[in-house]
């Protein structure tokens, strides 16, 4: 059974009635198509019903009065072309008119010397599947366009054939720019060219290959796409093309790399702070034991140079305890409105006085800049740790350059950046000019103990405060460095709320002797029992000491709480804990001023404090905050200075 011929509209440009006559009559001899035929007899009257129509196909006679078809063409190219395939008919063959046709966007050309129904048949039926096919193919490019991946084809040869919108969204360079170029060496760093030859090889062995992929946009900025090759085959089975659709991870990477830069450091942070705990506890002793001599062996002049120079080994390795702890748990400190224009100041007048003349420090905020909420001494340590670690990194001298401004973190911002919430900051910048920092070596520069100078000139510890210091305040900090190009840390502070007001920190109070005052001192280290006792002993108080907390509980329910002025107790105690001995001994009584003691902070302070301890005391400690801490608990009748 036959099927019905497809009905079509077309429209004949043709200024000879004859010549349309006669097509009029090859037409009506079609056996697979059947022609509605519109005829326009001139080229405006032809251009017009183009634009107006809607035809399935056009013919266009060459000879149109002045002008000719091929004109008709290019200006129907030129206003943007329409979804109507034409075909140009000539009195005699010429290749040249064939050609210029062809260019013009012609899709077929037919002499009428050699026409015939079959011929003419033939040409409109094949014209009319060819645009409904690129049609197809536009409607599927527009889809692809939408596609949030960038899909491009290359041929080959590693020519672009296909360039999506998103490629060009991704990285910036239009289809125009790379259209039948090679683009390896626009898109991608020369450290990825032994990866695109190993991606080759797996493509034209299995046909697919799939991998990560670093390429570079038009500004030079680095990207991470997860790109997806398949080898596109013809219908002979000949390998044709390349289809690549890469997909933009960068920002899924980045958050990668920060997070697991920031479980790293929570292990280092767990593992640390437990060291740290064991060395408070052993360094306690030391500290305050050197008290107890100095004081007993205070006119041996030789005694005394011993003693003083264990207590400064004791307090730098105190000092190192206090670093070490305060990256793992957090930094506590006073937090107040606070101008960042006065702290940049003040660190550009230390580094002027401090600093060779090789080094100079430029500062650079602006006049209008809103205060942030924070410590202002623990701010200026983390801007001159940066000052002197840029200095070490510029032997041969160089500039150092302290700039400020406000940003606005989005939630898009926020997104990509593991620490940070939306908000408004000031943004505190450190740069230097100095050697760098590897690629290799960037991710690690917070990490407690970790250090690029030479062994001896530095800790390590300097930037991992830096980082707890910043981190405490909500605030974050991040790094850019290349070696060679010098290094800028960005710090990242709230900005205070309307209600933030400065205000004064008090001046600490003397210290004043005890009176007697009876103290219970726990702690399940014998050596830290023994220290404490003697140092409160020779500060006046009366001390008993117990090595857990059960024996504690023991003695105060043998002689009452009331027989004890205060309750002086480490936290990590095997069995009954300090805070289940702190909860107890307010049960039994609610004045019994207590302090809680411990090397180990990670919220512990608020964990005391909560449990009924009126002060916390980090270890290691020494006699002078021992005293301070017992004198903020005393009422003051009870401890009152000694004439």
């Amino acid at each position: 059974m036959m099927t019905a011929p497809e009905a079509l509209d077309l429209l004949l440009i043709e200024d000879d009635e004859d010549d349309f006559l006669i097509t009029k009559a090859l037409l009506s001899k079609a056996q697979t198509i059947q022609c509605a035929i519109d005829w326009a007899q001139s080229y405006d009257e032809g251009l017009e019903a183009i634009f107006d129509g809607s035809y399935d196909v056009c013919l266009v006679d060459y000879r149109l009065g002045a002008r000719n078809g091929l004109d008709l063409l290019k200006e129907v190219k030129e206003r943007g072309g329409v979804p109507t395939p034409i075909i140009l008919l000539t009195g005699q063959g010429d290749l040249r008119v064939d050609l210029d046709a062809m260019t013009a966007g012609a899709a077929d050309y037919l002499s009428k010397e050699q026409i015939d129904a079959p011929l003419l048949e033939r040409s409109i039926r094949y014209a009319v599947e060819r645009h409904a096919a690129e049609q197809r193919i536009r409607e599927q490019a527009q889809l692809l366009d939408k596609a949030r991946d960038a899909i491009i084809a290359y041929d080959l040869d590693g020519r672009v054939v296909y360039w999506n919108k998103s490629a060009e969204r991704l990285t910036g360079w239009s289809a125009d720019d790379v259209l039948g170029t090679t683009a390896r060496d626009r898109l991608y760093p020369e450290s990825q060219h032994e990866k695109l030859a190993e991606a080759r090889a797996t493509i034209e062995a299995e046909d697919e290959w799939t991998g990560e992929l670093r390429q570079q946009t038009r500004d030079d900025e680095e990207l991470i796409v997860e790109s997806r090759w398949t080898l596109v085959r013809n219908d002979a089975g000949q390998p044709q093309s390349i289809l690549v659709i890469n997909t933009d991870i960068t920002e899924r990477k980045q958050l990668e790399s920060q997070f697991l830069r920031s479980q790293r450091m929570e292990s280092i942070g767990r593992l640390v702070g437990g060291i740290a705990h064991d060395l408070g506890n052993l360094l306690v002793p030391i500290l305050l034991g050197v008290k107890v001599l100095q004081q007993r062996f205070g006119d041996d002049d030789q005694a005394e140079r011993t003693l003083s120079m264990i207590q400064k080994s004791a307090e730098r390795g105190s000092n190192m305890v206090e670093q070490v702890l305060a990256f793992a748990r957090g930094v506590e400190g006073e937090r107040v409105a606070l101008d960042v224009r006065t702290i940049i100041e003040e660190v550009e007048k230390i580094t002027g006085e401090t600093f060779s003349d090789a080094i100079s420090v430029v500062t650079d905020p602006p006049e209008e800049l809103p205060n942030i909420v924070g410590d202002a001494t623990q701010i200026q340590q983390v801007l001159m740790n940066l000052c002197v670690n840029a200095r070490d990194a510029m032997d041969d001298g160089g500039r150092i350059t302290i700039s400020a401004s406000t940003v606005t973190i989005t939630d898009a911002d926020a997104r990509r950046t593991l620490d940070a919430a939306p908000g408004t900051y000031v943004r505190v910048s450190v740069e230097d000019t100095g050697s760098g920092i590897p690629p290799d070596v960037v991710d690690k520069v917070f990490e407690p103990f970790f250090s690029t100078k030479p062994e001896g000139e530095g800790t390590g510890l300097g930037l991992s405060t830096a980082y707890s210091i910043i981190k405490s305040h909500n605030g974050f900090m991040d790094v850019d460095s290349a070696p060679g190009e010098g290094t800028t840390f960005d710090l990242y502070l709230p900005v205070a709320d309307a209600d933030a007001r400065e205000r004064s920190t008090p001046a600490p109070e003397a210290l004043r002797a005890g009176q007697g005052e009876r103290i219970l001192v726990v702690d399940d280290e014998a050596f830290i029992l023994d220290t404490a006792k003697q140092t409160l002993e020779d500060a006046g108080y009366a001390v008993e000491t117990a090595g857990s907390g059960t024996a504690a509980l023991e003695r105060l329910d043998a002689t009452g709480p009331d027989r004890f002025d205060a309750l002086i107790t480490d936290l990590r105690m095997p069995g009954m804990d300090g805070f289940e001995l702190i909860r107890a001994a307010r049960e039994r009584s609610a004045d019994l001023p207590i302090i809680a003691a411990s090397g180990l902070a990670d919220g512990r302070t608020d964990q005391a404090l909560d449990a009924g301890a009126q002060t916390f005391l980090a270890k290691p400690f020494t006699a002078e905050k021992l005293q301070a801490a017992l004198q903020e608990v005393l009422p003051a009748h009870k401890a009152a200075p000694s004439s």
